[in-house]
């Protein structure tokens, strides 16, 4: 009885939403509409496009089989759950479709700015983290790797998503 409370106890952690219901608020709070599930994406749809992404290719190339969880930190997972395929998406900022995320230096790209010149990531060995440190690169992402140095932003994942999409949207409110 015991194992099997442990094991239910362990699954709904596994299974619950940590950072799912703030990427939901951001939605009503900056856009002035109630969230919508058709604001997300489903879980099947983000696992098959991670599962499609650069970077699974990239990790296939070396022999390895890669999981949602070798690409995607959870922080990032919950917000193409939550806003994957909302307007919010449509930023000065430009988020990478989940089959787009792509490995550079060892490190996960998934956001960069409108003129491509910053780009977003979260090192390969942090990856399993839920909620990892995010690096920027500040020369353009399609740049060879030796003309850029990653620094560290000190910013989590879901407080880098939420900054860009607050400060994209009171931007739009000034103009």
């Amino acid at each position: 009885m015991l194992k099997t409370t442990v094991r239910l106890v362990a699954m709904a952690r596994r299974n619950a939403q940590v950072f799912y219901p703030s990427y939901q608020g951001l939605a009503s709070k900056l856009l002035d509409r109630p969230w919508t599930s058709a604001d997300g994406m489903g879980a099947d749809e983000l696992s098959q496009q991670v599962q499609a992404s650069v970077a699974a290719d990239q990790l296939q190339q070396t022999g390895h089989t890669p999981t949602m969880r070798d690409i995607a930190p959870l922080a990032l997972q919950e917000f193409y759950l939550a806003l994957g395929v909302s307007e919010m998406m449509e930023t000065n900022h430009f988020f990478f479709d989940p089959d787009e995320l792509e490995i550079r230096d060892d490190m996960v790209m998934f956001v960069e700015d409108a003129d491509e010149t910053i780009a977003w990531a979260v090192p390969m060995d942090q990856v399993s983290l839920p909620d990892p440190i995010v690096y920027r690169r500040t020369v353009a992402a399609d740049e060879p790797d030796d003309t850029g140095q990653w620094e560290s932003t000190d910013e989590t994942v879901s407080e880098l998503i939420a900054d860009i999409l607050t400060w994209n949207y009171s931007e739009e409110d000034l103009d």
